[in-house]
This record gives structure tokens, sequence and C-alpha cells, in this order.
């Protein structure tokens, strides 16, 4: 009876939100993690640069990708509605609290949901990691993101490097010696210019 009633309070949720969140929140259950597997990052052919992202975190801070130039950053698009994208946060915080001190950023963006929602999430998960509010879900169409999670791996240079797609489990000794290749490459470049 537990999971009958949980199922039908999941139901509500799903009927208040856009079709087209549904439709994602479903195909997220049932379509296997396009083109990579769960634990790889896929090498983005021609490292293009990113896309600009400019979204406020949940202290009203506004993040551009630009601020964050000379440090890998990791852009990971998710919401609280998708279970692969909850599951991959406790990984999200160990991956950023192991980094402190890195040339490493990590922007969360959630996609299609409201501050309270967010807000709420955070304290329940003890997430420190900044949580930029994407509402009406603008910046994830631009950056192509029609799968949850995705996540982009962008470079000092602001190119995107890799993508993965589903919960990448951060901690994985290829998904480590990948970024630590970044954060190598970040080491050798000259320091950006104000």
């Amino acid at each position: 009876m537990v999971a009958t009633l949980s199922h039908c309070q999941q139901a509500r949720k799903v009927r208040r939100a856009p079709a087209w969140m549904a439709a994602i929140a479903l195909l997220s259950l049932l379509w296997p993690a396009p083109p990579a597997m769960a634990s790889e990052l896929e090498p983005v052919p021609g490292a293009p640069a990113a896309e600009a992202l400019g979204l406020k975190d949940l202290s009203d801070r506004i993040h551009q990708l630009d601020d964050y130039r000379g440090q890998v950053v990791l852009v990971n698009f998710w919401a609280t509605w998708c279970p692969p994208c909850v599951a991959e946060m406790p990984s999200l915080q160990r991956l950023y609290t192991s980094l402190s001190g890195e040339p490493f950023a990590l922007l969360a963006v959630s996609m299609g949901e409201g501050e309270r929602r967010i807000q709420n999430f955070r304290k329940t998960a003890g997430i420190d990691f900044p949580l930029l509010l994407d509402p009406d879900s603008d910046l994830s169409l631009r950056w192509g993101v029609d799968f949850l999670p995705t996540s982009f791996l962008i470079d000092v240079q602001g190119r995107v490097r890799y993508t993965a797609y589903g919960e990448v489990p951060w901690e994985d000794d290829e998904v480590r010696a990948t970024l630590r290749e970044l954060l190598e490459e970040a080491d050798s470049e000259p320091a950006p210019a104000d």
C-alpha cells in the first residue's frame, strides 16, 4: 500500500509538470542511456566552445561560464523528479569535496523546477555545490539536453571536451583519470587576463 500511495503521489506531481517534462521523465526511466554507458565520458569531436551560461543560484548569484575560465567546469543538467539524477547527487557531492582547492567548478542546472523545490532538495540531500535555476528550461534546450541527467565537462578554454548521458559514478578510476588530465591542462595554462 505504501508503494501505491507513493506511486499516486508521483503521478500527481508529473501531471502538474508540463507534458514535455513528463515525457523526458518517462524516457529517462525506460530508455537506456545514449550514447555512453553510465560510467563513461564520451569525447566530443572537435571540442566546440560551450554554449553561453548565465543562471542564478539559490543565493541569487548569477553564474556566467566565462567567470570560470581557467578552470575545468562540470555542468550537470538534472531534476528532482529524475531518479537517476537524484541517485547521482551524492557522487557529485563527493567529487566536489574531493576537488576542493583544484581549478575545478561544478554547476548543477535544475531543469524546469522552481526555487522552493530545489532549496528543499538541497537541505535534504546535504548538497553544497552551486545549484542553478533554469525554471523554464531555456538553457537546457539551448544546450541540447533531451536526456537527464546529462553532464558536460568543459576545459580551461571553455570548450566542451566530454559529455555523459545518465548517472555517472564520479569516483570511477577512468572518470577520475579523465578529470585529472583536464586539471593538468589547467595547471599548465597561463592565468587568464582580467
